[in-house]
Formats: C-alpha cells, structure tokens, sequence
C-alpha cells in the first residue's frame, strides 16, 4: 500500500475525465490521497486496456465499475490490464478484474511475481522495511501505518496468468502501442509506457505533481539499490525521450514535464543543501541527521516520505565526497566528507 495513504483520512471523490484521444482518467478515491489513484482507461482499434488497477480498498471495484460507466463502458469490456509497477495501490484490483474479466495481465517479471503472490511479497517487503527503519536509526512507529495494511494487502487474490514484459517491448492497448520502458527509482520495477507516435506516455509514480522526487526506502525486489541516483537518471531519460504529455499515477496529465522536473530539481536541491548543512564531524545515524536537517521529528504521517528523501540526498552527497558513511549493515552513520566544503553541485548532475 502506499507509504502516503492515510487510512484515516478524508477519501476525494470519484473523478473521470478525459485524458487524451482515447484515453480516459478515472481517479478512484484513496483515503489521504487528496489525487486519489488514477486508472486509466485506454480504447481504439486494440484491446480495451486499463493501466494500473487501483488499490484494493473496501468499494474500490464498485468505483472502478461507476468510473468505467461513466465513461460509457462497462468492466466486461476490459481485455487488458498493463501494471506500471508492483505498489499496492497500482494492482490491487488487477487479480479480482482479470477473474471477472478473463483480461490479460501485464507486467515486468517482478511485478508479476507479486502478482502471482502478493501476500507473500508484501509480507517480506514489510518485513524487510522494518530492518531497513532500524538500519537508519529511525523509531519503529514510523511503520505503523504500513504495517496496519498487511490484512488487507495478505488477502488480495493471486493472478492465475500473467503475460512478462521487458524493457522495449510492445504492448497494444486500444488505439495505442505502448512500448515499455524500465525507469526504476520511486521504486524498483517503475515502468513507463510510451507511445512517442501519439505524444503520450503512462508514467505511474515516476513523477506527478503532489509529490516530491523521492525514491521510496528501498524494496525487498531491489534491497541493494541506490534508488536516488537511479531515479535521476531515469528522470533525465523521460526528458530526453521528449514525450509531452505524460498522464500519472496520481493526479492530472502533466503537459509541461520539463518544467515540472526542473522545479523539483531545485526542491532536491535545497533538500541536499539542509542535509549536508545537518553534517558534522561526529558521526550520527540518518534518522539524527534528519532531526537537524528538519529542525524536529516529522509527524508520522509524513516520516517514512521525510526518511526517504533524505536518504536520497545523503547518498547523493556520498556520490560526491561530500558525505561519509560509516558503523555497521545493521546501524549506518553519517558525517561530513572530505568535501563538504566544496561549492554543491547540480542535483541531477
């Protein structure tokens, strides 16, 4: 489930509007998700297509059902359901709409591992969350949240069939053909699906304008990965690929990403500049470090997001020389680098 969805609080309501020529948005109500979670639908010449599948919340595929007739379609109508990556939020319908449906399921590898499993991989996803918390020195509340998700999360159905994509492969959906491309950083397995032809491209969380550049934690699909460097690079592949209408995971289409991108550079910018500002000579863990650069503890709504970010940023100043990490795989620590006194350089560079 999403690190940003709140349980507790207010769901938006049901939103379907057009996103593009042949492509509708229906944004399905997610309690403390202010953009909810987009499923697009997807119609023309090809299969009828859905990407992403929504969170597997009370209601949500009887929104989904009121989305798709509001649109002037029905679920029965669906023959495809392209994943652009394994959060819960983004499948967590496909198995329960492939069952109803007979609809073919597609996805990367590991997205379809956590298809064909999903109680399993969330559980050890959690599980390993919890180890990497305590890594950073962080208090254990900080999972809460995503820890109260695993009931619902360990009972969502296994898909019985999924079709594996990779990187440059081509999927038809509706009057679209999509090629997918593996843009990993918000998490391991972000896939985008593009259709340079048309000018549009399904970005799901790999960048939307409600929230900041941040790569999640990390996941037990990827636990040795630098997400932070791997998500700018990825956001600077998206720019160069030159697409100008990129329709998200949650909220509007984005018809400006350049600009987008580079408001939020300058956001990872100032974010790196406090972080390294927190540095000193004696080493202290991510969650000290963070205390400093946050001026206090984040409210637990926001700390896993806070935890994040700042460790993109300290592995970013690592990169550089700037920062220094040290103690043990089970307790990491921070302290000023040999050029911390250097002037920062750009954050995407």
């Amino acid at each position: 489930m999403s690190a940003g969805a709140d349980p507790g609080g207010e769901a938006a309501p049901l939103v379907v509007e057009d996103a593009a020529p042949g492509v509708v948005r229906i944004a399905l109500p997610v309690p403390g998700l202010p953009d909810g979670v987009n499923v697009h639908l997807v119609r023309g010449d090809g299969p009828t297509t859905l990407v992403d599948a929504g969170m597997p919340l009370p209601g949500a595929l009887e929104a989904l059902r009121a989305g798709l007739a509001a649109a002037g379609a029905a679920l029965d109508d669906v023959q495809r359901v392209v994943l652009t990556h394994h959060h819960a939020d983004h499948i967590g319908l496909a198995a329960a709409i492939a069952a109803r449906t007979g609809a073919e399921l597609v996805a990367l590898a590991p997205v379809a591992a956590v298809l064909r499993d999903p109680g399993t991989a969330f559980g050890r996803e959690v599980a390993w969350a919890g180890g990497h918390v305590a890594r950073h020195g962080a208090p254990d509340e900080v999972l809460e949240r995503t820890r109260a998700s695993l009931p619902v999360l360990a009972a969502l159905p296994a898909a019985s069939a999924v079709t594996e994509i990779a990187d440059g492969d081509v999927v038809a959906a509706g009057g679209l053909r999509l090629t997918a491309r593996h843009r990993p950083g918000h998490s391991p397995t972000d896939t985008l699906l593009t259709d340079a032809a048309a000018g549009v491209a399904f970005v799901g969380d790999h960048l939307f304008r409600a929230a900041p550049l941040t790569p999640v934690l990390g996941s037990m699909l990827a636990p040795g990965a630098r997400p932070a460097r791997a998500y700018l690079d990825a956001l600077d592949a998206t720019l160069h690929d030159g697409v100008p209408l990129l329709l998200p995971g949650h909220g509007p289409p984005i018809a400006d990403p350049a600009a987008l991108v580079a408001d939020r550079l300058g956001a990872y910018r100032r974010r790196t500049e406090r972080a390294l500002a927190a540095l000193t000579d004696a080493p202290a863990s991510t969650w000290q470090v963070g205390l400093g650069a946050w001026r206090g503890a984040p409210g637990r709504a926001l700390a896993l997001t806070r935890l994040a970010a700042l460790l993109a940023s300290l592995e970013l100043l690592e990169d550089e020389g700037r920062a220094v990490r040290s103690g043990t795989d089970d307790a990491v620590l921070w302290a000023r680098g040999p050029r911390a006194d250097a002037p920062l350089g750009d954050a995407g560079a």
